[in-house]
């Protein structure tokens, strides 16, 4: 098997996870709000209707955005065809919608099934990984490319999923993890359509990170003494010893 093939086999793979995501948790949403839409309103407050507004956006509008916007759908597949449904400008548009999707994904709606949720996440980051391997091969530049991978990766999953609370402080807290969370994603979204767009890597910018650092920090602390978000606790402390890694690996290379 020749290099062309190997590049086209992995184009179609990384396509193919790519898409997985957008039919699992679009299934996973539209269950959710099934259970929504037939549940009892009378115990609905204001944030579950903010959650299935957004949900209700998200689905529709990643949706347009690919019809719109995105090559998927074509009358012959020739080698052209192909070669521009795969191209990294098609995937970049398609980071947009499935960024669009994830802002739906991470309200926590009646109904909501978690494991299915990461199972669809997990798509991404098989066809993240792929995407990566596939630009190693051909660019090199092995250590660079991993790291962007990987705190890319950390940086997803620390953005917080938005839950009720009744901790004492609810009506700041509420407001904020819903601003940080929807923050992060439109920040997440952006970087993973450089890092389709960009060859696998990503300039570890810093603005990201300190939206993460403050947002993160802030959701984590209003709710501590309600219950510990270890999840995000976790992966947002990965993220930023990965960061200060690209950060330094960056400075190195860039004298």
């Amino acid at each position: 098997m020749d290099g062309k093939q190997k590049t086209g086999i992995s184009d179609k793979l990384k396509l193919c996870f790519l898409l997985a995501y957008f039919l699992i948790l679009t299934v996973e949403r539209v269950i959710s709000l099934t259970s929504v839409f037939t549940g009892d309103f009378s115990v609905y407050d204001a944030l579950d209707w903010y959650m299935t507004a957004l949900t209700l956006f998200a689905v529709f509008g990643a949706y347009v955005y690919i019809i719109t916007r995105c090559e998927l759908f074509v009358k012959n597949y020739s080698a052209e065809n192909i070669s521009s449904i795969v191209s990294p400008k098609n995937f970049g548009r398609l980071s947009i919608a499935a960024g669009v999707l994830l802002l739906g994904g991470m309200v926590h709606t009646n109904g909501t099934i978690a494991g299915v949720q990461f199972a669809s996440y997990g798509m991404i980051l098989v066809s993240m990984a792929i995407h990566t391997a596939q630009q190693v091969r051909a660019s090199g530049g092995g250590l660079k490319k991993w790291l962007s991978f990987a705190y890319i990766v950390a940086f997803s999953m620390a953005i917080p999923v938005v839950y009720h609370s009744a901790i004492e402080f609810s009506w700041l807290f509420i407001p904020l993890e819903c601003v940080v969370s929807a923050g992060m994603v439109v920040l997440f979204t952006i970087m993973l359509k450089g890092f389709y767009e960009g060859g696998g890597e990503y300039g570890f910018s810093v603005v990201p990170f300190i939206v993460m650092v403050i947002g993160d920090a802030a959701v984590i602390y209003l709710r501590w003494n309600e219950e510990i978000n270890f999840f995000v606790l976790i992966f947002a402390s990965l993220a930023a010893v990965l960061w200060i890694a690209g950060r330094l690996f960056k400075a190195k290379t860039d004298k």
